[in-house]
């Protein structure tokens, strides 16, 4: 009797602790629920936004307290030395198109101003020979009058054809190399190009930089390559502008022994190696180093920075020199790493959510 009211009490006492084990597992994945439920909703605030293409850093005035953010404005800065940039030899596949095109209009318009003559004789012949008692007929009469309104036709459409395209190489090109696209190709710039014996080099100067002369030159030598600086002949102003650098962009004309298609290049102008550029010292502080460029963070409103890159090929006392921002632009003189680190976490943000 006793041994089976002590296995009753022991069955009760594993049912007890087998309830209790049952409340504590419920209640730690409620509590594990509930503390997932609380991180969702204590999110880290949005602090990196794009507008138009580009990532900006919004932090409120305690955050950048916080965090030491300091802004300063830059000041404005003479630069007197040498002036190097950069510039990169160009294809001119395009030019070779339009010059081939240029010269089969050429030929089409030289056939027919050459037989309109002749066409024009004949009508006249035919049209005294029908006015002298129908010695020929009007059917002929009109064929001939026909023959000499396709030739006028043709010769006009050909006409046009050849202005437009004229037009179209001076709004891609520039009148000066439209120029010599009309020429023939027997010698000359162009010919030059064609047969591989020069390359065409566009330079971008900074915005500051005057116009160069017409029988200008300057000296290239290739990024990273030991060679003998080569020189190059300026040709005339660049319509299009050099995606990787900010001025104002020229053509030159170079020996192609060494320089290819695509290839980038140093620049030093042939003459006045020593200029004075108008710009801004950009202080090594301000400067965020990433991609193996050089940025700054521009305080464009009180809680907003937008990064910028800077111009890393003049380098100066205490900071970079770069002809290309204001004076009195606000920059992020401490913290820009923090700001860069955020664009970062940003980043990896969306390829999580991807």
């Amino acid at each position: 009797m006793n041994h089976k009211i002590n296995w009753i009490i022991g069955a009760q006492i594993g049912l007890i602790v087998a309830l209790i084990w049952a409340v504590v597992l419920v209640g730690r994945d409620e509590y594990e629920s509930m503390q997932a439920d609380n991180e969702e909703e204590i999110e880290n605030p949005q602090r990196v936004s794009e507008q138009q293409g580009l990532q900006v850093v919004t932090l409120n005035q305690a955050t950048q307290q916080n965090s030491g953010i300091r802004v300063q404005p830059l000041q404005a800065y003479d630069y007197h030395g040498s002036i190097k940039v950069l510039g990169s030899v160009i294809s001119i596949q395009t030019l070779v198109d339009y010059s081939s095109q240029y010269q089969q209009l050429k030929t089409q318009l030289a056939l027919a101003e050459s037989v309109l003559p002749n066409h024009q004789l004949q009508y006249l012949r035919y049209k005294q020979l029908n006015e002298d008692d129908k010695n020929i007929s009007d059917k002929l009469l009109q064929e001939a009058q026909t023959q000499v309104n396709n030739d006028q036709t043709q010769i006009r459409a050909t006409q046009a054809q050849l202005k437009a395209l004229n037009d179209t190489i001076i709004a891609q090109w520039g009148a000066p190399l439209a120029a010599l696209v009309t020429q023939p190709h027997t010698n000359g710039a162009l010919h030059d190009l064609i047969t591989q014996k020069k390359v065409l080099v566009q330079v971008s100067f900074p915005l500051t930089y005057t116009l160069p002369e017409r029988n200008s030159s300057v000296y290239l030598t290739p990024i990273q390559g030991e060679v003998s600086p080569i020189k190059a002949d300026y040709i005339s102003q660049s319509i299009q502008t050099d995606i990787s650098n900010i001025g104002k962009t020229y053509f030159y004309l170079a020996p192609a022994d060494i320089l290819r298609v695509g290839m980038r290049v140093n620049v030093v102008p042939a003459t006045a190696t020593s200029a004075s550029l108008k710009g801004v010292l950009v202080p090594n502080e301000a400067i965020a180093w990433h991609g193996g460029l050089a940025w700054i963070y521009v305080k464009t409103k009180p809680d907003t920075f937008l990064r910028k890159p800077v111009a890393s090929d003049t380098e100066i006392e205490h900071g970079w020199f770069d002809s290309t921002l204001q004076p009195g632009t606000e920059v992020v003189t401490r913290g820009a790493q923090l700001l860069l680190s955020e664009e970062f976490k940003f980043q990896i943000k969306n390829e999580n959510d991807d």
